[in-house]
């Protein structure tokens, strides 16, 4: 490994960039290869990451000790930046605070989501009680072989027939997406209000409802790049946070937060990749 003055440092596959309980000294950014953060007493790794992702963020917090080892599953290069450098770095760059905030939420909410699935799975082996015997119904008394039989009761009036059931209203007008480099239609579901386009995170395992990752050949599409929202027949996108390399719409770079009404015919570009707006 690297000494302690250089900036970035290389992991061969297998080693350790740091190890559960010990005290945090730096805080990693990778640049290259992957790094999986294994807990003690697991079986295997509760979270891979990989480039743009970080770790040992227990440095920014007061001598916390790392809860988790993080050793290389591939050969690895990674920023390395010391406890007493992070403030600073934080003021000359404060996007670099707004990616960490996000990361971290990320991952709480995907360890959140592996807590609530194993208490899933620990309440279905609870054995319910067995149930209650049921009371035996009382034998009808015998009746009289002196007294006639009552006679029957008149039939009441048929109870009036339900109304037909509503019809069903049609599903609003869907739309498509058009890659335009290869020609592959990316449809849009018509019963989903809002689509998230990006990339899947390895940090959390969550995976955008438009992945456009197979065709971001330049990496230039961010994880969360832009949501497309759909009210009745209408639909609009937005960039819910700026991106490096924007979203577009026939060419005009959209304002981050502002929803912008589109249609059938419209162009949009999500960093690098291109794609026309078709009907469904």
């Amino acid at each position: 490994m690297a000494s302690g003055k250089d900036l970035f440092v290389e992991v061969a596959a297998g080693e350790s960039l740091f190890k559960e309980g010990e005290t945090g000294t730096d805080l990693y950014i990778i640049e290259s290869g992957q790094i999986d953060l294994c807990p003690a007493g697991v079986g295997e790794a509760l979270i891979s990451l990989g480039p743009g992702d970080c770790c040992g963020e227990a440095v920014l917090l007061e001598r916390q000790p790392h809860t988790a080892s993080a050793v290389a599953r591939t050969r690895c290069r990674v920023l390395r930046i010391g406890r007493a450098a992070v403030p600073e770095v934080l003021r000359i760059n404060p996007d670099i605070g707004t990616a960490l905030l996000r990361k971290f939420a990320m991952r709480l909410g995907h360890l959140e989501s592996c807590l609530g699935a194993s208490l899933a799975a620990s309440a279905q082996t609870v054995v319910p009680p067995p149930p209650a015997p049921e009371a035996k119904a009382a034998a009808p008394a015998p009746r009289s072989a002196s007294l006639p039989a009552p006679p029957p009761k008149p039939a009441a009036d048929a109870a009036p027939a339900p109304p037909p059931p509503a019809p069903k209203p049609a599903p609003p007008i869907g739309l498509a997406m058009r890659v335009v480099a290869n020609g592959e239609v990316v449809p849009l579901d018509p019963m989903r209000t809002q689509f998230l386009i990006g990339r899947p995170d390895p940090a959390t395992g969550t995976k955008p409802e438009i992945d456009l990752g197979p065709f971001d050949v330049q990496r230039t599409l961010s994880r969360r790049h832009a949501t497309v929202l759909r009210e009745g027949a209408q639909y609009s996108v937005r960039e819910d946070a700026a991106t490096t390399n924007g979203t577009f719409l026939n060419g005009e770079r959209l304002r981050t937060g502002v929803a912008m009404p589109v249609k059938a015919g419209d162009k949009l570009r999500f960093g690098s990749i291109e794609v026309e707006l078709i009907g469904a």
